[in-house]
């Protein structure tokens, strides 16, 4: 059964340079990235249970990574309209699903390289705000952008799918304050630990093999977070071959757990854990041995160990 969430919506406010009203959980970070946190007594007051942090360095945006709309209830595997208001639907130009990604600023999206390098001179397209594929009669409606430019990660590999990163500029800005059904997701921050339950969410097929169908409703379901070396344990019994060797700087693993899985067609769906009142992304669907195999894990984009070159494109030309 789908457990059952509290919607907080967070407005954060900007204030003197390096401090700002933020969730709690999001100024706490540990000095994770070079970030040193400092008490500091201004007399600055911060509404609606914020409090004020002050820092060397970045923080987490505190608009980033929450739900604008208050959820409802749904069929277990069935996302609420609005829960993952970050989930992109990458299309191509005559409407055909290609995968998806995941809006990270008002200008980009990121998604996996394997779904997109077929559409490096054109012909593809993004779509914010979608839940139901086959409806017209959502409470707000969809946004479509023309993919502008797609940035590859240099070091792809589309053999092994080792560095599979992709960042899309769109044609132009997505009104994010104005749109209750799209937010950003959140850069993350840390590696969840194994066991830790997170969520992915997707289109893609029910079922491994011509048995399954594409989703017109995003589906979503909770798996755990794997450790590597157990997930490289456990991928060695299948077709790859007790040679086999995780590269843990490229991948991630979570699942492993009979009919709750990825599947085909979700190649780019986000994997997002939640981290105080704030969800990031820790990873993105790149491939897997089958569907929902007991004891197999999905195999994600171990999105932490590509934050700087994403950083890198949001501001590049």
């Amino acid at each position: 059964m789908r457990r059952n969430r509290i919607l907080v919506n967070i407005l954060a406010s900007t204030t003197s340079t390096g401090c700002r009203c933020v969730a709690a959980g999001t100024c706490n970070v540990g000095g994770n990235n070079g970030i040193d946190i400092r008490i500091v007594n201004t007399g600055m007051t911060c509404s609606g249970g914020l409090i004020y942090c002050c820092t060397s360095g970045n923080i987490i945006d505190a608009s980033c990574g929450v739900r604008k709309i208050a959820l409802t209830n749904q069929p277990e595997g069935v996302a609420s309209y609005g829960e993952y208001p970050w989930q992109a639907a990458l299309l191509t130009s005559s409407n055909s699903y290609i995968g998806s990604g995941a809006l990270i600023n008002a200008n980009h999206v990121l998604t996996v390289a394997h779904k997109v390098t077929p559409y490096l001179t054109g012909g593809l397209k993004v779509r914010l705000g979608e839940w139901n594929g086959q409806s017209s009669s959502e409470t707000y409606p969809y946004k479509e952008y023309n993919a502008q430019k797609i940035f590859v990660h240099p070091s792809y590999n589309s053999l092994n799918l080792q560095n599979d990163v992709a960042v899309i500029r769109l044609s132009s800005s997505v009104p994010i304050a104005s749109s209750p059904n799209i937010n950003t997701i959140c850069l993350p921050t840390s590696v969840p630990a194994a066991q830790t339950r997170c969520w992915v969410s997707g289109w893609g097929k029910n079922a491994f093999g011509n048995s399954g169908t594409y989703q017109s409703t995003l589906k979503e379901v909770d798996v755990p977070i794997v450790n590597q070396s157990n997930c490289e344990t456990a991928l060695r019994t299948t077709k790859v071959g007790q040679s086999f060797t995780l590269d843990k700087t490229s991948f991630i693993c979570a699942g492993g757990e009979s009919g709750k899985d990825a599947c085909t067609g979700d190649g780019g769906a986000p994997l997002v854990c939640e981290s105080g009142s704030q969800w990031q992304i820790i990873g993105m669907v790149t491939w897997g041995i089958g569907c929902a195999t007991g004891g197999i894990p999905g195999v994600y984009v171990n999105v932490i160990n590509y934050n700087s070159w994403i950083n890198e494109k949001l501001t590049q030309s």
